[in-house]
């Protein structure tokens, strides 16, 4: 038997670019082709509709982990502020699948466990023996006498995997002030963390991290660029305080967010690793990286939370797919509150279902070879790169940040994500798009946050204090769903009366598009014939009908609806040449995709006196 394989275009001249390019120009009609088949990512590079091999540079592969079963460290948040209950999340959530915890410490008990000694951090971690369940911290400021707490606390382990994740930078980025100079933070942080790491020297001790960037509003190309020069600065400071460099590359742990974009997560964490290596090699050393993948809070939504179930599984995915060492998955409720038992089992689960049955982990790299893939990681990794560059030309990360350099271009990259979601460019599920206006609501802790605050030690170091414009966090829905707050504080839910004209062909699709407009307020709507409108009881109507039937009649179904006591009307769609002659009929405004849904439905909360 003839074993030979004979490739099925084998007989087929393989057509050039450009011979493609002139059939899609003539698909296109006369479209600009980089308008209508390019897309490119805030502050990132620009996405093609086609990629051949000779576009692509192979990346480094990830190797394959070293146990399949359990690929990557599924690590769960803890943040109740009672050191009592936070021991039992911990508990809960190792023995229901976690390999290892991040505490949050906050004495204040606003976002974190309220831990202000080493006897609170034990009450949070009784029973967790640490040379076998690492642990990581989230401490801002207090994490060099954290780092000592828990140091304390596992004498008895010296080979506890100890993550410390010390980040100040991260701290002054989002709070925009340091209690004295942030180099003084930096020089405790490192210092604390070479005296530590002699006596765990599986202890990672630096978090570089660009999660703040993201959580901020800005774009992955800034995020990779800022993790970077966290690292550079990190590493410098670890070699200052007596460690080699090679070994301060090797305590370093870079952390990214991961939303539900999956093929953008999915390259930023193969370029963090490409862009780690260049760094390291071009300080003379070489280190692989160790990557925490974080969900994004930015893009958890408080209407609908079901939906966040999906955008953490996205994220989920992506980070492990990319080859993240560890992941961590936020609440599906996180928006709204304190997690309950019920979410927290959530969070572990969704890793536990893409670790152990759908086995993400028995793939080295499953985005090697795709072109597309390796083209977008290449474009972050270069772009990131000269980005890091203007960061160090400007004199370093803290300078970028005291300067106000990262600061504008992450407001810039914000803002366009605003316009694009007022706009509807950018959809989001449960918010802008389908929203749902009888959902119950989810179950939430409610801990008196006041009655568990302590006094915590002080953080002040010698020196004026470091200023810098804050990259505050913000989420993406937060402005639509600000609009529906002031609806569902009214005592009767408004509703909009939809006026058709013809057949269910002609207004069906307009019907569909208002209806799911006012929604995103919490305004409800009834359908009906303009002359059914006097019985409905309500204040606005809105006109829903085809061009063609806009251009019959629209002006008389307009003039109808207002001698019917409609006073405030709006048509769904473009007015086009009709706009005079409708509004001299009675029409106060148009609603059609494309306008700012947040100045639009504000108008229309007016009217309700919301």
């Amino acid at each position: 038997m003839d074993d030979t394989i004979i490739p099925l275009a084998a007989e087929f001249t393989p057509p050039s670019r450009a011979e493609w390019l002139e059939i899609v120009e003539k698909t296109l009609k006369g479209a600009p082709f980089e308008k209508r088949l390019v897309s490119k990512a805030y502050d990132g590079p620009a996405l093609q509709p086609l990629y051949t091999a000779d576009q692509t540079m192979r990346s480094p592969v990830r190797a394959l982990p070293g146990d399949l079963d359990r690929p990557w460290d599924l690590r769960t948040r803890i943040n109740h502020p009672d050191p009592s209950a936070a021991n039992d999340e911990t508990m809960a959530d190792l023995v229901g699948g976690a390999a290892s915890v991040l505490l949050c410490i906050d004495p204040s008990a606003k976002d974190g466990i309220a831990a202000a000694n080493e006897a609170d951090l034990a009450k949070a971690l009784d029973g967790v023996l640490l040379d076998l369940a690492p642990v990581a911290l989230d401490a801002g400021y207090l994490g060099p006498q954290a780092s000592d707490w828990i140091g304390a606390l596992a004498k008895g382990a010296p080979q506890a995997p100890l993550a410390l994740h010390m980040d100040p930078l991260s701290t002054l980025a989002r709070s925009g002030i340091s209690p004295g100079p942030i180099e003084s933070h930096i020089v405790s942080a490192a210092t604390v963390g070479v005296r530590l790491s002699k006596t765990y020297p599986k202890a990672s001790l630096m978090l570089a991290s660009g999660q703040v960037v993201h959580e901020a509003g800005g774009g992955d190309i800034e995020e990779l660029a800022v993790m970077l020069a966290s690292a550079l600065t990190y590493a410098k400071a670890l070699n200052r305080a007596g460690m080699g460099l090679d070994e301060a590359f090797g305590k370093l742990v870079l952390g990214l967010a991961v939303d539900g974009e999956y093929f953008v997560n999915l390259a930023k964490i193969r370029a963090a690793r490409l862009l780690f290596a260049k760094l390291t090699a071009a300080c003379g050393t070489e280190q692989v990286a160790v990557i925490e993948a974080r969900s994004s809070d930015r893009m958890l939504a408080r209407y609908d939370p079901w939906v966040n179930l999906l955008r953490l599984t996205a994220a989920g995915f992506s980070a492990a797919a990319g080859g993240a060492d560890s992941i961590i998955l936020a609440n599906f409720t996180d928006a709204i509150g304190l997690a309950s038992t019920f979410a927290r089992r959530q969070a572990r689960n969704m890793q536990l279902v893409l670790m152990e049955e759908s086995h993400l982990g028995r793939v080295a790299d499953p985005a090697g070879g795709a072109w597309f893939l390796e083209s977008l990681t290449d474009d972050l990794a270069r772009q990131a790169w000269a980005r890091f560059q203007t960061i160090e030309a400007a004199g370093g990360l803290i300078s970028a940040l005291t300067s106000g350099l990262i600061a504008d271009q992450v407001a810039k990259t914000r803002a366009e994500r605003e316009a694009a979601i007022a706009k509807r460019k950018d959809g989001l599920v449960g918010v802008s798009e389908f929203p749902n206006l009888k959902e119950t609501p989810v179950e939430v802790l409610h801990p008196d946050r006041a009655a568990l605050a302590v006094s915590g030690p002080s953080v002040r170091l010698p020196g004026p204090d470091t200023q810098c414009p804050a990259l505050v966090p913000y989420r993406a829905s937060a402005a639509l769903e600000t609009l529906r707050d002031r609806v569902e504080a009214l005592a009767v839910r408004p509703c909009v009366f939809l006026a058709t004209l013809g057949s269910a062909a002609d207004y069906t699709g307009r019907t569909g598009f208002a209806h799911n407009l006012f929604a995103i307020a919490g305004i409800d709507s009834q359908l009906g014939t303009p002359e059914q409108f006097a019985d409905s009881g309500a204040g606005m109507a809105i006109l829903c009908s085809s061009d063609s039937l806009y251009a019959e009649g629209g002006a008389d179904a307009a003039m109808a609806l207002k001698a019917a006591g409609a006073k405030q009307l709006y048509l769904a769609g473009r007015p086009g040449d009709l706009e005079a002659s409708l509004n001299a009929a009675g029409v106060d405004g148009f609603i059609f995709a494309g306008i700012d849904i947040t100045e639009t439905l504000g108008q229309v909360l007016a009217f309700f006196g919301a």
